[in-house]
């Protein structure tokens, strides 16, 4: 009776820890899972078959910070493995999907013509049960987002030919946002960054990027989701200011320069940035809340289609790479911490 009385107690505790349905519960993160690689590290994928037909887009996971996390993969129809090739990080905007974003803004298309491989990351969703990235307001998911992006360049610099000096970040609304972030937490991985329409919440932690950020924003003056002049009650700061902020973090000349000026179409530039880095705007005129695949230009009463922000994008990053002086072979881990969330007013799933 004894030792049934002790059978039976060893089985009690034994769900009593673990649950009856534990594969639904947190999974347990290792101790190493909250680390950072913050710094370029050598890819081990060159010379290896990609595990993607070149041209296709398809979608992979990897567990992150103990969570399983998705993203569409495209290897352009060009890829080589025996030369490190570019990657472009292109992130979805609240309530969005990573295919979505792939439609909307072409990247995989114009992968094919430049030999880019592009990673789209998948959201996780969130308080309001819509999909986004953690940004800070407490609609957003409650994930490490920052160590995710670390942990998909570790995989895919693992399995790929990628160049760890031209890895480069993009994203729509909330994917802005993230981008943002990522300009403050990972500047030392990534070589520059690009939002359009994006939300700019106060970044938690705060912003202090590994080194002065190039960083190209286009914004619709008619956006009602995140509004050009700002949101106080959503916690958007008005664009303006916030290219102000960077453009102080980055050294540059207190004002910017007008290189581009049409009837619609307003472009500046910030010059005399640290490690001669700029920041470009586009304050487009009567555009709404999205990614803007065809710009027409009114110039004395005649339209033309001439811009599309894909290209403008890829354009800027052509530009920029990591200095060669900041690669480490073995790359350069740190800790990542929580941080309180700010709250908001508002959820608005279009974001």
């Amino acid at each position: 009776m004894i030792a049934w009385a002790l059978l039976i107690s060893a089985m009690l505790f034994l769900v009593g820890s673990f649950g009856v349905n534990s594969p639904t519960k947190t999974p347990t993160v290792s101790a190493r899972a909250d680390l950072l690689t913050a710094f370029p590290i050598k890819s081990a994928g060159c010379d290896k078959t990609s595990p993607v037909e070149p041209g296709a887009t398809i979608n992979q996971t990897i567990v992150s910070g103990g969570i399983t996390r998705s993203y569409l993969l495209h290897i352009p129809t060009g890829y080589h493995n025996s030369a490190g090739q570019p990657l472009i990080l292109n992130f979805h905007g609240h309530g969005g999907t990573a295919r979505q974003q792939e439609y909307y803004s072409g990247f995989s298309t114009l992968a094919n013509i430049y030999d880019v491989v592009v990673a789209y990351p998948q959201g996780a969703i969130g308080p309001d049960n819509h999909t986004g990235w953690d940004t800070g307001p407490r609609q957003n998911p409650n994930t490490n987002d920052v160590l995710f992006v670390s942990d998909l360049l570790n995989h895919l610099q693992a399995t790929l030919c990628i160049n760890p000096h031209r890895i480069y970040a993009s994203g729509f609304s909330n994917g802005g946002g993230m981008t943002n972030v990522l300009a403050c937490k990972l500047a030392g991985r990534i070589a520059a960054f690009a939002s359009v329409s994006g939300a700019y919440p106060t970044v938690p932690g705060g912003c202090s990027p590994a080194r002065p950020v190039p960083f190209i924003e286009l914004h619709g003056t008619n956006d009602r989701i995140v509004p050009y002049n700002g949101a106080l009650y959503k916690g958007y700061p008005p664009v303006a200011l916030w290219l102000r902020q960077w453009a102080q973090r980055d050294g540059c000349a207190s004002n910017p320069v007008i290189f581009f000026d049409q009837t619609n179409v307003i472009g500046e530039k910030w010059t005399g940035c640290r490690d001669n880095v700029t920041i470009e705007h586009y304050v487009i005129g009567g555009m709404g809340h999205y990614w803007p695949r065809h710009i027409v230009i009114r110039t004395q009463g005649k339209s033309t289609t001439s811009l599309n922000a894909t290209t403008m994008i890829w354009s800027f990053f052509e530009n920029y790479s990591l200095p060669t002086s900041s690669y480490i072979a073995s790359g350069t881990t740190t800790r990542t911490t929580r941080t309180t969330r700010i709250p908001t007013a508002e959820t608005d799933p279009t974001q």
